[in-house]
Parts: C-alpha cells; structure tokens; sequence
C-alpha cells in the first residue's frame, strides 16, 4: 500500500499539472479561433485610400482629425508576432493625417520637420487639450522603433493652421524595452516648458527580442509583459504594472492615470485605476525637469478594477470620456494571422495563403443578477436602480458590431472612436476603415 507521504505528493503533482495545462489549453483554444468567423456588419464600413502596414491610429477629437503611424518596413519588424528582418529595413515610416470632416477623402501623409534618424512609427497618442475649438498646437507622443536600440518616444507638434508636424524632443529610457503602444495620461503632470504629457506605454513582451528568455515567453504564451509609466515633470519612466499577457491596445480614461489595456492573448480588457497604496514606496522627491526646482511625484499604484471577457484576440481599443464609448477590434483567429505576418516577413508584396478577419467590438450596459459567479446580460429586465435588497445592478459587456473574415479587409492593428464612427488600421491591408457605430 502506498503512503501517505507519497500520495499526497502525487496529489499534489496531479493539482500542479492541471493548473499549468489548463492555462496554456485556454490560451490556445483562444488562438485558434472559432472554426468559421461570421461576416456581418461590413456595410457600416468605407475603406479610405492612403497609407498601408499601418500599426496605430488615434483621433484628435476637437480637430475631428485622425492621425495613423504606418511604416512600409513593419512587415520586417512585426516585434509582436516576433517575426522580423531588420536586414530588410530600407525605408522610414511616417505620420498620416485624415480629415473626419471629409468622409472618404484619402489621408495625407506628414514630413516631420527638424527630424534626423531613423523613424519606424508604432503606437502613436494625442495629448489631452483643455483649449475649446481650434487648438493652436497639439502635441503628438509617437514610439519609435530604430534596429538593433531600445524603442524611444517622439515628441512632435501639429500645427493644424498650416498642417505642419515639427520634431520638437526625444524621450529615452531602459524601461521601454518592449513599447509597443502608447496612452497619454490625463493627469496634472505636465511638462511646463514643452507641453509634454505624462504616458502610460506597454512592453508587449517582458523580454527584449534579443533576450532567449524571449522564445519561451513566445512558445508558452506567457504572461510576462509590463505597463510603464513616465512622469513628463521629473523625466523618469518606471514599471507599474506586471504579468500582463501580450498588451497590444491602451487607452486613457477620465480618471487621472486610468487606463483600458487590450490584452491580446489574455482575451480580455482591463481597467486599470492609479491608487496611492503606500506613501513610502509611491512618492518621490526630484529634482523637475522643466523648473528645477524640487518636486514630490507619485508613481501611480495600477490595481484591475474591471475584467472584460470577450473571447478574442483584443489588438486595439479607445475610449471617449464624454458619451463614455469604449470601443475594441480583435482579432476571431490569431493563428491565421500570424501565419500572414510570417508570410509577410518573407514577401511584403506577396499574397497570404490566409485571411486574417476583425472584430470590432462597443461597450453596452446591462442588467446581471446580483451575486452571479459568471453573470449573463439580462437584456430585458427592467428594475429600479434604487431598490433593496438589490436584486440586479448594471454590468459592461463587449457587443460585437462588425465580423468579417478577412477576404476584403484584415489583419486589425488598432481602433479609435469620436462620437458615433470608429477608424480601424490594419497592419497588411492598404488604406484603413472609416465605420459608424450608430
């Protein structure tokens, strides 16, 4: 008869085996995607001529004006998917501005001036204007990939009278090791001289492309990935949020230091909110980088307030505080696209065996029961917000708008809204989406 010491250790090993199975399973059956992706809701799409291999897009919503970073090198250093030449990198990448106001017109592509270097756009942010109407300048945060350094952002301003983009600084830091995409905060903590913003960026990966600890993270779908935090006053980036699985979509919300996260291969979005959870550890005395003068900053302390589970591949999402729209695009079958970017990386002009659908997603208020472990939307309940004990409460959930397989437009790289229409990239399609969401 066996003992008892070796039975509770083969319980114990049996519980261990389960509970590293079950993730890597999940993970999985998430990448694979459904069996067949449904096409629906296409017809409240335009395609927009213009750029292509496009990684992110933003809207400046006083300017109803869309800006997009596309680089015609990104299929040589789609560092996300971990496919990448940078032998084959030869031309620079640019800033792209569409006219919301004009429906249909093709983009316009921006020269930066002032600038020298390589620039390989990734994720690009608009700071936050309090100014009514016109702004006179806007200030544009843009991550910039250059081969073979650690990824840097790019100040630049857009001066929206004479449609001119000027290089205005650039910001370094060991912390960006990975930066993918890029958020610019709302808080106070502005740069007085330059206008610069503070900035949230996500590391895709927690490991450099050039670590080997890098193709585990990459084989086991590991959450290893970081949120990063800059603080434009003191000039100083630091680590604030860890083991997220693959973040590849940020957005601001209303609450200072507050940021939506797209985690890819987490199938969800997060809401992070900025706490203070210890004076200690959180506030620093330093020297700003505008006054001189001695300064006490916070270093946001990020705790998830809310889990949204779609059951997709979530590559991009925005917010607008005013209406409160959240909005995401997705990704229905991973594996199909990462087999396009590999297919890509090869022969950019080449035409992929696989089609790479989207997603694209709004977030909708519904009644759930109070106490429910996994609550399902009562759509057709009516209760009094006010009554107890309470038997229902409102619950956010992610309703899809637009499906598509792929066979006209794909491969999704980000998403941004104002009012009631949404602009949607694509990292290997030419030109992007212009869609209503009414």
């Amino acid at each position: 008869m066996p003992s008892t010491t070796l039975l509770v250790v083969s319980a114990l090993t049996a519980l261990i085996g389960i509970g590293i199975y079950l993730p890597i399973q999940r993970t999985a059956t998430l990448l694979e995607g459904p069996a067949v992706v449904e096409n629906f809701g296409m017809e409240r799409c335009q395609r927009v001529s213009g750029p292509a291999f496009c990684d992110d897009v933003r809207i400046q919503r006083n300017l109803n004006l869309g800006f997009l970073a596309c680089d015609p090198s990104l299929p040589y250093r789609n560092y996300a998917t971990s496919f990448f030449d940078e032998t084959k990198i030869t031309e620079d990448g640019a800033l792209w501005v569409y006219d919301l106001s004009k429906p249909g017109s093709p983009a316009e592509k921006l020269a930066i001036k002032g600038f020298q270097g390589p620039f390989h756009p990734s994720g690009v942010a608009i700071a936050p204007t309090s100014e009514d109407g016109t702004p006179a300048r806007i200030v544009i945060l843009v991550v910039n990939h250059i081969q073979q350094e650690v990824p840097r952002v790019e100040v630049l301003y857009y001066y929206p009278a004479r449609k001119s983009l000027v290089y205005k600084k650039t910001i370094l830091s060991e912390h960006f090791f990975a930066a993918n995409k890029i958020t610019a905060s709302t808080s106070e903590m502005v740069h007085q001289n330059d206008d610069t913003p503070s900035f949230f960026v996500a590391n895709d990966h927690g490991y450099n492309i050039t670590d080997w600890k890098r193709e585990y993270e990459e084989r086991f779908n590991l959450p290893a990935a970081s949120l990063v935090y800059y603080n434009a006053r003191a000039d100083k980036a630091q680590e604030v949020g860890w083991r997220l699985q693959m973040p590849a979509g940020l957005a601001s919300v209303h609450e200072a230091d507050s940021v939506w996260i797209a985690q890819a291969k987490g199938g969800t979005l997060d809401l992070y909110n900025a706490h203070l959870l210890s004076e200690e550890h959180q506030r620093q005395k330093v020297l700003s980088a505008d006054t001189k003068e001695p300064i006490v900053i916070t270093w946001p302390g990020m705790m998830n307030e809310e889990i949204l589970h779609t059951r997709l591949v979530n590559v991009g999402i925005d917010y607008e505080p005013e209406p409160k729209t959240l909005v995401s695009v997705s990704h229905p079958k991973w594996n199909d696209y990462i087999q396009v970017a590999k297919e890509k990386a090869q022969d950019h002009s080449a035409e992929p065996s696989k089609k790479a659908g989207l997603v694209v997603s709004i977030g909708r208020l519904y009644p759930v029961r109070v106490g429910e472990t996994r609550p399902k939307p009562q759509k057709d309940v009516v209760f009094d917000p006010n009554e107890m004990p309470r038997r229902y409460k409102y619950k956010l959930f992610m309703e899809p708008l637009i499906s598509h397989d792929g066979s006209d437009f794909g491969s999704p790289s980000a998403i941004a809204v104002s009012g009631d229409r949404v602009l949607v990239s694509s990292h290997y399609e030419q030109g992007f989406l212009d869609c209503s969401i009414a």
